[in-house]
């Protein structure tokens, strides 16, 4: 019977040291996916049609009770620029109103288990008043079998489903693998702009 508790105790020292092992692999795969994510970026900025822009952040864990920082737990970010919405408002006194939308985040950052999930924050806008969901794009329960095509993978199904969160895919019919079967998750919802009758407005009868 102290044979079967031992064992039962001896569960922590081998999770520790599973959980150790996963985080000293993303040390090591953190700093391959940072080449690798900026890479993807210089490729997008010098080759997309649409350039809002392609950045590459390396974010640590933070502590809010004594502002401070875990070198070994760091995440890294491909991130859109702003876009804007090409919609202006102007009013009698001459302001003029523009509204951006932002871009889309897709992360990986470490979990307190060692593991990795891939996730994916998508735009958003003023115009729109649904606080963004993230959405769960993976876990990686090995980070050093992350290989830079499941990477790729990754990045590329995130697009995917943070173009249909954008002003210019919301209204568009979701394509890709298996679009009939399994349609990509709408990370918001699409909210209409608030109309009203104005002074300068023509009348038609």
């Amino acid at each position: 019977m102290l044979v079967d508790i031992l064992n039962a105790a001896n569960l922590y020292a081998n999770g520790v040291k599973h959980v150790q092992d996963r985080r000293d692999q993303w040390l090591k795969k953190h700093a391959e996916l940072k080449d690798h994510f900026k890479e993807v970026a210089d490729y997008l900025n010098t080759n997309a049609a649409y350039k809002q822009g392609f950045f590459v952040d390396t974010l640590h864990a933070f502590d809010e009770n004594i502002n401070g920082t875990s070198a070994a737990m760091p995440s890294i970010t491909l991130r859109s620029g702003p876009m804007p919405m090409l919609v202006t408002f102007r009013n009698t006194m001459g302001e003029k109103k523009e509204y951006t939308e932002e871009g889309f985040h897709i992360t990986l950052t470490p979990t307190i288990t060692g593991q990795v999930i891939a996730f994916m924050i998508p735009h958003t806008s003023e115009l729109n008043k649904t606080p963004p969901q993230y959405i769960s794009l993976a876990i990686i329960d090995e980070p050093g079998k992350l290989t830079m095509e499941i990477a790729d993978a990754i990045i590329t199904k995130g697009m995917q489903i943070a173009f249909y969160s954008s002003f210019t895919g919301m209204g568009e019919q979701q394509q890709g693998e298996n679009a009939a079967d399994q349609p990509l998750p709408v990370p918001h919802s699409r909210n209409p702009i608030g109309f009203k009758l104005h002074e300068t407005t023509e009348e038609v009868k």
